[in-house]
């Protein structure tokens, strides 16, 4: 994939242009009953994606423990994002926390991925097209939701969001130990050639990826607070 640089452009045009249109059809949808329709529509189509997914995996022989679960920070929010969508309708409580989560860490969690992609089953037959969709859903859920319901962030969202995911790491290493996994690379960096990673070498890497999503975390922030998006 990497030598092929123009299925790389196309890949990032189609995936951009696809979420343009999604959050233009429902912007411009006449009735609140409508966009809450077309909402949960995309939800529907996301569980279909992760079950078809992972169903694809167990047919092709793939399925493994060790790297089919969805532990990895795109993962969860890929559940996230169907959760949410789903419940658009509903008075949860927890839709403001997911928003939030979706948008300081899902929106360059999605965008980092999408530029520096890493297909851990490989990129043959269903596997390319999934990798676009499903992490193209995870910088698109957060950016429709605000756009198409005016969803907004808390003012101590940076936070609360930031400090929810390292509460997540001590139990994603633990399960990494018992089953032997990798997730949310903790205990081997991502293959992919991202530049923000000065060094592969564990544990150093760690504690680098840690401070550049904090870094993410607040540059996300300041964009809502700066475009008038935190309340």
């Amino acid at each position: 994939y990497g030598s092929n640089p123009a299925l790389w452009v196309k890949s990032l045009f189609f995936t951009f242009l696809s979420i343009v249109c999604i959050i233009s059809i429902g912007h411009f949808l006449p009735k609140k009953k409508y966009k809450l329709i077309f909402t949960q529509f995309i939800g529907v189509l996301l569980v279909f994606r992760f079950a078809f997914l992972h169903g694809y995996m167990l047919g092709m022989g793939h399925w493994d423990i060790t790297t089919s679960l969805p532990l990895h920070l795109c993962g969860i929010s890929s559940i996230a994002c169907i959760f949410i969508m789903l419940c658009i309708n509903g008075d949860n409580k927890y839709n403001q926390s997911i928003y939030e989560y979706l948008v300081l860490l899902g929106i360059p969690s999605g965008l980092h991925s999408i530029l520096t992609p890493e297909f851990i089953h490989g990129w043959d037959g269903f596997y390319f097209p999934e990798f676009y969709l499903s992490h193209g859903a995870i910088f698109l859920v957060p950016i429709y939701l605000t756009i198409v319901f005016n969803y907004k962030i808390r003012l101590d969202s940076w936070k609360t969001a930031f400090f929810n995911t390292l509460m997540i790491v001590p139990v994603i290493a633990l399960i990494n130990y018992f089953i032997g996994s990798n997730y949310m690379y903790l205990c081997q960096s991502p293959i992919a050639d991202n530049p923000l990673l000065l060094t592969n070498e564990w544990p150093y890497y760690v504690p680098m990826i840690i401070f550049f999503v904090f870094l993410h975390n607040l540059a996300v922030f300041y964009i809502f607070k700066i475009i008038g998006r935190v309340d």
